[in-house]
């Protein structure tokens, strides 16, 4: 899991861009499962049973935060806007690599404690980035368009966690990934189609189509939760190293939901849950809601300081989260129940 992982968390697929990890993701399944894009970009694996009237979908998106240049200066800064939510309390003066023509590293501007002022706090409009370079050279090779990504550094935490950016949501690709590897010498009563699915955290524009064009007859999307440390509800969070975090919410099936406890249970994973009172603000929201509707159900794997460069994350849980998904599949989901 965790070589999976470190292949995900590059510095490319920021929203919008998400093709550029087409290459990756065959990379990692290509030799035992289909590998296709659909327009709008999401990435497409589909294993098991292709004449079966069992359609089953698991759902990860595959984009990432990050920047975008908006304006060059007469002086060879670059401005840039945040493309997601990006944490600006974390931004300031950070180091930043700007996917031009070239890669170019950079650093975002930061005014001296000695002259700033009370109203100096960083804002969306406010973000320049100083790569050192002149106007001429920066326009050379960077384009209005081209996207940036704060730098960060895969490090490995003691029981089994680990931290860096684009966590959210590579870790549940990793998933996925892993999934697929499990299931790849089983042989499926169902159609699966593992999407890879684009621009979740600018309008999880991605997921509705792909649910649309794949017509699946239920879901289960995987991302990130928020895990418990200080200042997150503990209603509204879980404890990394419990497996997983089941949502219940009126969006989701309870069918698809019962199952996937029941499976935890027979994985003896120790699950946390979160109950919403109306949308899960997951894939979930657009893929339930397809067609004529999708059953669908929603996991979640324990996060900690979610959209930063230190995500952190338990490999466990995610080795966890993916044999459930296989034992699902493996099931036949609740097509039929």
């Amino acid at each position: 899991m965790k070589e999976i992982l470190k292949k995900l968390c590059i510095d490319r697929g920021v929203s919008g861009s998400e093709t550029e990890m087409l290459d990756v993701i065959k990379e990692l399944v290509g030799d035992f499962a289909e590998v296709s894009a659909d327009n709008m970009g999401d990435i497409l694996v589909t294993m098991g049973d292709e004449n079966s009237s069992k359609h089953i979908m698991f759902d990860a998106h595959i984009d990432r935060i990050g920047l975008v240049v908006t304006y060059i200066n007469e002086n060879g800064f670059i401005k840039a806007e945040p493309v997601g939510g990006i944490d600006l309390r974390t931004l300031q003066s950070s180091a930043v690599k700007v996917l031009g023509k070239e890669n170019i590293l950079g650093v975002v501007c930061t005014m001296p404690p000695h002259l700033s002022k009370n109203d100096d706090e960083l804002s969306k409009d406010k973000i320049w980035i100083d790569t050192g370079l002149s106007a001429d050279e920066v326009k050379n090779l960077v384009s209005l368009g081209d996207k940036i990504v704060v730098c960060s550094e895969f490090r490995e935490l003691l029981n089994n966690q680990v931290a860096v950016s684009a966590l959210d949501n590579r870790a549940g690709c990793a998933v996925l990934v892993k999934c697929a590897e499990l299931l790849k010498d089983k042989k499926l009563s169902c159609r699966l189609s593992l999407v890879f699915s684009v621009q979740e955290e600018t309008s999880e524009l991605g997921a509705g189509i792909s649910a649309y064009s794949l017509e699946p007859d239920e879901a289960v999307v995987v991302d990130v939760g928020f895990a418990k440390q200080d200042g997150v509800p503990d209603e509204k969070s879980g404890k990394i190293g419990c497996g997983a975090i089941i949502s219940i919410s009126p969006v989701l099936s309870k069918k698809v939901t019962d199952k996937i406890k029941d499976i935890a249970k027979s994985l003896e994973m120790d699950c946390d849950y979160e109950v919403c009172g109306g949308s899960t603000g997951t894939n979930a929201d657009k893929i339930s809601s397809s067609r004529d509707g999708v059953m669908t159900g929603c996991i979640s794997i324990p996060e900690k300081n979610m959209h930063t460069q230190v995500e952190v994350v338990s490999l466990d849980d995610m080795e966890k989260i993916a044999e459930l998904l296989a034992i699902y599949a493996e099931n036949g989901g609740v097509c039929n129940a």
